[in-house]
């Protein structure tokens, strides 16, 4: 027992794998079973239930057909003169017989449904029927016939009665199920005859229940009194199932068809139904699920003898598995228990738990090394690498020595500097966290090794901020500028492609020794502040300085004027057709020099944008020293031309609110001195532009701006709508009311009246007065 105990525990995952391969088998074959057997029987029960349906369909248009054409041709013969003739006549003789038999049997004859017909003589008590001669109601053989002729009342045909024969005619017997169908003939309220068919009711159900006949199901149809007329079981005919709990359910539900299910001892049961009201009759398909389910059983069977094969297989396949998984393991085991001697496994330890601790210390052991090994030879290669570029050196071969320590080998003795910069640098950092601005220039690091690898080899490394320095091992017959510039361009291209970044890169002079390297990167870094002048995206050579010219000071300063001119003026437009002309003047001096003509713009700017409006208003935007930090954040000509032109707009923006709002401030002075002096016949227009401060012209167009209208135009429309005011609530003469309004002249008032008004003041004051004098009243 021990010995098996200790079986287990130290042989858990030899265990734990035979147990997954069951319970994956076990699990997969369960769901196999359930979902195969899942489907089959819902599939075989709707399969079923919708051939139930389509033959109680079948049944009911197939009877409807039969029996409705029967009752019809039937009904169109019954007025024959042969079968009229059986039903009046007193005395036959045998000619009239003899047509009547033939008509009978003629009629027999046509439909297959028909076993006999019978014509009933009631006045004369007499019997004529297609399988025998005429005989008296005492003589004839289906009796039973008189009986039901009794029992209708008159006038009432269309009616069907099951009943069974059971006769001889001639030593022929008849013994079979009937269905009669009756046409009653009446003269007045008294029935005098009736012609009977009988239907084969083994005929009918052969025809009618064609398609319906399964094992699986029953079908039926009863009549009005619950009779069974057919049944797929023939021991089922004429048995009355008036008292059965689904006739009841079905004869008591108000829908013509439908289908519901019952349980009946302990079976479940399903029932389609038709009702045809026309014949009387209801057509019904009865399943019985517990014998549906049977051959569902069978099939379960079949499929679970098949899954035990599928065990059976899932058995043999896991142990092969187990043996080939594991067999490694166990000798992986036996090492790692002989090399520590077996005296370091703790007491109960699985060998699960052996494997799991001797993986996970030699994984951190392994990445502890290369974490170790990584960082000191990214480290130490970034260390040299910028030793050689620095030029802190000066033994060659204790160089070489140290580039090839840390896996760096140049083949040839030319080498190029070249400086990778990022464009968009302050955006990029605004973005994204420092230690992913030094994985995008690790990828870039990655994508210009992996371009020159085919070409020029080169090693980069991050020389800060936003750029990376790479050094170009070029071909001793290979033609340097063309060559190399097809491949820088392949790197801005892959680095768009991968990373949707744009680098501009300063290529240095050529070096022939790795001493002359430091020169080759002084030269790339003082091409790299060209990128201002050549734009994002730029490759820029070490011999762009030569093309440079000196700027004149008199034409810079002209052009400077000409841009704080325009800009008193306001005129946007003037101003960037001059700073357009400005960079391209200065674009052609050294970027440091073109700098210093943009400082000295600036300086100019803001002190002419403070001049132009009070410093409250600009302080903001013109300060002198967060211009010049904006300055030097724009890497680009591009970028300094719409930041610029930009300013400027605010200036002038902040200019001209400031305006509107001082002449604002003006018109409403002047507004109010109207008000307060109308009545004083030396106000004029030079007296209110007095009042303005401004110069007549810029006066008048401001107010008209401002209040809609002329300065004349309010002085004289204020005047007259005072008149009108003493006009209609005062009695002062009209003339006295003009010197109350700074009209002295009696005549200029009346005639300006009169052309303001359209009336005279004395025809406005008797127009207005009285409903003036009316509105007071009613508000009194």
């Amino acid at each position: 027992m021990k010995s098996l105990q200790a079986f287990l525990k130290n042989k858990n995952m030899l265990i734990r794998i035979i147990l997954s391969y069951l319970l994956v088998g076990l699990l997969v074959i369960a769901v196999l079973t359930f979902v195969i057997a899942s489907k089959v029987s819902r599939n075989l029960t709707e399969q079923i239930n919708r051939s139930t349906d389509t033959a109680i369909e079948q049944s009911y248009n197939t009877a409807n057909i039969l029996l409705t054409s029967t009752f019809t041709n039937f009904g169109s013969l019954f007025n024959g003169p042969e079968i009229q003739m059986s039903f009046y006549n007193m005395d036959f003789n045998t000619s009239e017989l003899g047509r009547i038999g033939n008509k009978l049997y003629e009629l027999t004859s046509t439909n297959p449904l028909i076993h006999s017909i019978y014509l009933l003589n009631d006045q004369k008590k007499l019997a004529f029927s297609s399988l025998s001669t005429v005989k008296s109601f005492d003589d004839f053989y289906d009796p039973d016939v008189r009986h039901l002729l009794a029992s209708m009342q008159p006038n009432r045909s269309n009616i069907f009665y099951p009943r069974h024969i059971d006769y001889a005619i001639y030593d022929r017997k008849y013994e079979m199920n009937v269905i009669s169908l009756v046409f009653p003939n009446a003269a007045g309220k008294e029935a005098n005859g009736a012609m009977v068919l009988n239907l084969d009711q083994h005929t009918l159900q052969s025809m009618v229940m064609n398609g319906a006949q399964s094992g699986l199901f029953e079908s039926m149809i009863l009549n009005k009194q619950g009779t069974v007329i057919t049944h797929s079981t023939n021991e089922m005919i004429n048995t009355n199932l008036t008292e059965e709990s689904y006739v009841q359910s079905i004869n008591n539900s108000p829908t013509p068809k439908g289908t519901f299910e019952f349980k009946k001892e302990g079976r479940n049961y399903r029932v389609s139904y038709i009702k045809s009201e026309s014949l009387g009759w209801t057509f019904i398909g009865l399943i019985d699920y517990e014998s549906l389910l049977s051959e569902v059983r069978e099939t379960q069977k079949f499929i679970l003898t098949v899954t035990g094969c599928l065990l059976l297989i899932v058995l043999l396949v896991g142990g092969f598995f187990t043996k080939w998984i594991y067999g490694p393991i166990h000798r992986l085991l036996a090492k790692v228990n002989h090399s520590s001697g077996g005296n370091n496994k703790p007491q109960g330890e699985s060998e699960l738990d052996v494997i799991g601790r001797t993986f996970f210390y030699l994984d951190h052991q392994i990445q502890d090394l290369q974490l170790s090994v990584q960082d000191y030879r990214s480290a130490k290669r970034q260390e040299v690498l910028r030793l050689l570029t620095s030029g802190g050196w000066s033994n060659e071969e204790e160089m070489a020595r140290k580039l090839a320590r840390v896996g760096i080998e140049f083949v040839y003795q030319r080498y190029v500097v070249c400086l990778l910069r990022l464009d968009a640098y302050r955006q990029l950092l605004a973005t994204y966290k420092q230690s992913d601005i030094a994985l995008l220039r690790y990828a870039i690091s990655n994508i210009a090794v992996e371009v020159s690898s085919n070409r020029m080899p080169a090693v980069c490394f991050d020389s800060g901020d936003d750029g990376i320095a790479m050094i170009v091992n070029v071909h001793e017959n290979a033609e340097l500028e063309p060559h190399l510039t097809e491949m820088l361009q392949d790197i801005q291209d892959n680095v768009i492609r991968f990373l949707h970044l744009s680098v501009s890169i300063a290529v240095g002079s050529e070096s022939l020794r790795l001493s002359e390297i430091e020169c080759s990167r002084e030269a790339a870094k003082l091409a790299s502040t060209y990128r201002i002048i050549s734009g994002n995206g730029a490759i820029i050579h070490s011999g762009i300085e030569k093309s440079r010219e000196p700027l004149q000071d008199s034409q810079v300063s002209a052009i400077e004027k000409q841009i704080t001119d325009q800009l008193k003026l306001g005129d946007m437009a003037s101003i960037r057709e001059a700073f357009a002309s400005f960079l391209a003047y200065t674009r052609q001096a050294t970027p440091d020099e073109m700098m210093l003509s943009l400082t000295q713009l600036l300086i100019s700017t803001a002190r002419t944008a403070k001049a132009m409006t009070m410093p409250i208003s600009t302080g903001s935007i013109m300060d002198i020293g967060g211009l010049m930090a904006a300055l030097n954040q724009r890497e680009t000509l591009e970028e300094i031309e719409a930041w610029y032109l930009d300013v400027c707009e605010q200036a002038i923006g902040s200019r001209d609110l400031q305006s509107q709002q001082k002449n604002k401030w003006i018109v409403d002075k002047i507004i109010l001195y109207i008000h307060e002096h109308y009545a004083d016949s030396n106000l004029t227009v030079e007296s209110l532009v007095e009042v303005g401060g401004l110069s007549m012209n810029y006066m008048r167009k401001v107010f008209k701006e401002i209040a809609g209208q002329s300065i004349t135009s309010y002085l004289s429309e204020y005047r007259f709508a005072k008149a009108k005011e003493l006009l209609v609530e005062t009695d002062l003469p009209a003339n006295k009311i003009g010197e109350m309004v700074g009209m002295e002249n009696t005549n200029y008032f009346y005639v300006s009246f009169k052309k303001h008004c359209g009336k005279t003041p004395d025809h406005y004051r008797k127009q207005h007065k009285f409903a003036f004098l009316d509105d007071k009243g009613i508000k009194e």
